[in-house]
């Protein structure tokens, strides 16, 4: 399925009249990014796309999970996900998706078992600084009364690949909402509260506002 929203780039930003004169940077798409998130409904039509894959799987634990980019560069799904109950349902995850767009997808629960949805994808980019950095997005959606989780952290290159079991422990003991930064990344999840319900990311770059903005 197609990432949702248009590209956000130095082209994009060189229009504006607050930015007229200065040098666009990598911290300045992220900014209008996230000024943007909501611009032309796309995530309302990212929603609309995890609601149709929800239809199309019928009943069952199943978690819509929206992503969304405001690193102000690229992001790319990484291979090393972890699955510990259920698969993506139907559509792939899309390889890459670009600042200021939004994914979505269906994660359901494994076929016809009574268990839930638990699972963690991992989507990788660069800071400002040029360090590669990689976001970890994981939710848990059980089959029996235990609250729904959502977690998130943010690692250098390859980071998770061999710490999946710390991810699964943390995801056991987040909450409804968590968020990650580091010097220059963030990251927030959050999730709802029913056996089919949306988790959503958002992955960006942290930014301060321009000048004028703070007067």
């Amino acid at each position: 399925m197609s990432p949702f929203g248009a590209v956000i780039t130095p082209e994009t930003l060189k229009y504006m009249s607050k930015y007229q004169g200065r040098e666009i940077t990598q911290v300045d798409c992220a900014r209008e990014a996230m000024r943007l998130i909501h611009a032309e409904d796309k995530n309302l039509k990212a929603e609309d796309s995890a609601w149709e894959l929800k239809k199309k799987f019928g009943n069952g634990v199943s978690t819509m999970v929206l992503v969304y980019n405001a690193t102000g560069a690229s992001l790319s799904l990484v291979d090393d996900g972890k699955d510990w109950m259920g698969s993506v349902y139907s559509s792939p995850i899309p390889d890459t998706f670009h600042n200021g767009q939004w994914i979505a997808f269906l994660h359901v629960k494994p076929g016809s078992l009574a268990q839930g949805s638990q699972a963690a994808r991992v989507f990788r980019g660069r800071d400002v600084d040029g360090r590669t950095r990689d976001f970890v997005v994981a939710w848990y959606i059980p089959w029996d009364n235990i609250p729904t989780r959502a977690y998130t952290e943010i690692g250098s290159e390859n980071y998770f690949k061999t710490r999946w079991s710390s991810v699964k422990t943390s995801l056991g003991h987040s909450r409804r909402v968590t968020r990650a930064k580091d010097e220059n990344c963030a990251s927030t999840v959050s999730i709802g509260g029913y056996t089919t319900a949306f988790c959503i990311a958002v992955l960006q770059h942290q930014f301060q506002p321009l000048p004028e903005e703070r007067e």
